[in-house]
Order: structure tokens, then sequence, then C-alpha cells
């Protein structure tokens, strides 16, 4: 990717009512003058207005947005034609043939970042609002846009500038008398408690940008079908009242506390000669093995209760929730306790379905009722905010001690951390693997 290029692609998915194909670059208004005619002509007296007129033999819209205020900062033009696959292609053909090449993933989000209009954390969040799985998913991503997490980040590189210059003057004058800065160990330590804040926000980061691993898992008729349709709300897996009916894995996304989730039901776990089922039990088992949260289903109704938390008991599960059902079979019957979290449902009438999506948001995000975070970091900010975080009670342990160098050494690179979650310090081949996760068009 580079920024003196005239760049184009589809901002639209083929196929809808009206496809848009962008072009961002220094030629971007005389392209657009070659392949789009109208009884007006593009030109700056008609910036940001839609004009219309065709390309080819398609009528078509046209606008004008002169850079710098446009999205990518260049100049750009945008012509809306009508939606499908002919259309499309027909208008592409004629934008490259006028002078431009095909646009890589995220090239015009990446123009816009070297240009000034984003910083690097808000160009990833453009990402997360286009593949936001929730509201609340969403929302963040829409604050994170807004520069709430930069601005955060911002304060923290200055303040860490700052500390550096601090530790680096004692280098410089040791024997002056000077007004040195008394409080560099308590700004360290306070600097390293909203960095550790930051960095805590990674899991339900996680959770907002990835979506939540769920699996149904337990013995045969156990309701796990059942209650995948409950979650989903319509009829995706196959219930019937003979056991092992679940050959394969089933999967299908939903939302769950406004938590976007993967959810997979699975093969009942049992001892079975058929190989078919035996591939089903064993791939249940790499699912289990993999999922962020297990939903064990119990049939609370059966005779075999101890059967089925030995079995519970001998999975590889982590964050399990055990969910006896069959509830309202045996609305009276005690049940064991358990030292995992345990709900009391029935899949067949929908009771406790509130009470188990409570249990799941409180596991994941530490509420039963997960508000919008002020901010939700990524992975790749959490992993460069741990490794800021190990460098910073060293350098305030050297600053108390007079090894000003060493301080200051520990401060920069952690500086240096920071600012390379918003683009301050960043490595060319870092913003190539960051925006070649964008689409095409983006």
């Amino acid at each position: 990717m580079n920024t003196f290029d005239n760049i184009a692609a589809p901002a639209t998915g083929i196929g809808g009512a009206v496809s848009i194909i962008r072009i961002s670059g220094p030629d971007a208004l005389a392209i657009g003058r070659r392949v789009w005619r109208g009884r007006r002509e593009l030109g700056p007296e008609s910036r940001r207005e839609l004009l219309l007129g065709r390309v080819g033999i398609d009528s078509a819209l046209a606008v004008f947005m002169p850079g710098p205020a446009s999205y990518t900062g260049d100049d750009v033009v945008e012509l809306h034609c009508h939606g499908g696959q002919s259309a499309a292609d027909q208008a592409l053909r004629s934008v490259f043939a006028a002078g431009c090449r095909l646009a890589e993933p995220g090239e015009f989000t990446f123009r816009a970042f070297v240009n000034g209009k984003l910083d690097l954390a808000q160009a990833e969040a453009v990402n997360d609002v286009i593949s936001a799985g929730s509201d609340l998913a969403l929302r963040i991503a829409e604050k994170q846009l807004d520069g709430v997490l930069s601005r955060r980040l911002e304060a923290a590189y200055d303040e860490l500038n700052a500390l550096r210059a601090e530790c680096e003057s004692h280098l410089d004058f040791p024997d002056e008398e000077l007004a040195w800065e008394p409080d560099v160990p308590a700004r360290l330590e306070a600097l390293t408690a909203q960095l550790r804040e930051l960095y805590d926000t990674r899991d339900i980061g996680g959770a907002l940008r990835d979506g939540v691993s769920v699996v149904l898992a337990g013995r045969p008729n156990a309701g796990k079908s059942s209650l995948l349709n409950r979650l989903l709300g319509y009829e995706r897996a196959i219930v019937t009242p003979i056991p092992g009916t679940t050959r394969d894995t089933v999967e299908a996304q939903t939302v769950i506390c406004n938590l976007p989730v993967r959810i997979t039901d699975t093969a009942g776990l049992r001892e079975s000669a058929d190989p078919i089922e035996q591939m089903g039990v064993e791939r249940s088992r790499k699912s289990i093995a993999a999922a962020s949260v297990t939903f064990w289903l119990l049939d609370a109704s059966g005779g075999e209760l101890e059967a089925e938390l030995a079995e519970m008991e001998r999975a590889d599960a982590v964050n399990r929730i055990a969910v006896w059902n069959k509830i309202d079979l045996v609305p009276e019957r005690a049940l064991p306790e358990l030292p995992c979290p345990a709900v009391r449902i029935s899949a067949r009438t929908g009771a406790g379905l509130d009470e188990l999506r409570e249990a799941f948001a409180v596991m994941v995000a530490k509420s039963p009722r997960p508000a919008v975070p002020e901010v939700a970091v990524n992975a790749r900010a959490a992993r460069l905010l741990a490794e800021a975080l190990e460098l910073l009670p060293e350098a305030t342990a050297r600053f108390r001690e007079e090894e000003y160098e060493l301080a200051a050494i520990g401060i920069r690179t952690a500086m240096n951390r920071v600012g390379e979650i918003t683009g301050k310090t960043v490595e060319p081949d870092i913003l190539d693997n960051i925006f070649s996760r964008f689409c095409i068009g983006k």
C-alpha cells in the first residue's frame, strides 16, 4: 500500500439495491470525469453534491469530496450505480481503464491513518464497527472510533514522555542544584494503575469483538438440542426422544445478554459401538476442550445423576455452568450441591432461561447485565499494555535507587509500547498486518 496511487474498490456488497464504487487518490477527480457524464460537471463548484448522470450504459449518481475533508484525506469520488454484479463490474472496469488500480484490503482506512484523519486505535475501530455482532459491541466500537481510548492513551504517552525527560535531566545535570520533580515514583505508580485499568478490559474486549464460544455438552437426551433451539428462538436442531439423534456438532450464532455468541450443540457423551456416533463423541470432546464457556446439561428428572455428574467432572471443560434441565418434570426434587455455577431450567417450557443467561453474563462480563464499558482494548493493545506494565515497576524502583539511566530506558520502552497502540511508534510491517484484516473497499 502507498499514498500516491489512484485506488478504487466497491464500498458496498454486490447484489444490493445500490453499488458504490469509491475512488481515492491525486487524480480521483480527473478519473471520475472520464468515466461519469452528467449535465453538471464534477468539480470544486459541485463538491459534496450528488449529481445524476451515467457510467457507460448505466445511470448513476456521482459525488466529489475534495481532500483533506474526505474519509481518506485525499480527493475522493464515489459512483452510486444500480446494484447487481453486471452494473458494478462495468463501473469498475471503466474506473480501472481510466487510471486506477484495485485497492488492497483496508487501504482507504490506511490512507486515512497516514493522512492524520484517524490514529491506529481509531482505524482498528472502523473494522470493529463493521464486524460488530451485537449492540454492545457496536457501541464500544463507536466509542473507540470517537477517540475515547485514544485520548487516554495519548495522556499516558505524554506523561511517560515527561517522566522520561525528568530521568534524563538527572543524567545531563547530575551536579546541578536544580528543582527536581519530587513525585516521579508516585506519578509512575499512578500511571501504572491507569494502564492496568485499561489492560483489565481485555476479556470483555475479546468477548465483544470475537464472540464467546459456548458449547452445549452432556449425555444423550439431556436436552442440548432443545436448549439450542430455545436460545436461538427457532428450530435449528432436530429434537426427538431417541437418544443419540445428534451425531455431529451443530453451530449457530446468537446474542446472549448483548454479548455475541458462537454456540455449538454436540453429540451426547456415552460409550457406543456405532462408529459414526463414536466420531461424533470425539468431536464433542474436542469442542468442549476449545470452548470459552460450557453449558453442561444434566437431566434433573433422570435416575443416573451420579453417572452424569461423574461424566461432567471427567471432562476437560473450563468456565462450566451446570444446567439442570427438565426441572418442569420434577419441580420439588432436591439436587446435589455443585462446585461450579448451577441453574435449574426447562428447555421445553423456557423456565429458568433468564437465570442461565445471567449466569453466563456474570461468567464472561462479571455482570448479569453488561453495560457499555468506557473502553475495551483488543488483543494487540492488551499485549502492548502488558509489555509496558512489566517495565514500569522496575523503572520506578530504579528511579528510587537513583539509577536514572536504567529508569529512563524502561520508561522510554514503555512509552514506545503505548505509542504503538495509537500508531505513534508503530513499524510498517505491523501496519500491513493490521490493515490486511479489513475488507476491500474499507
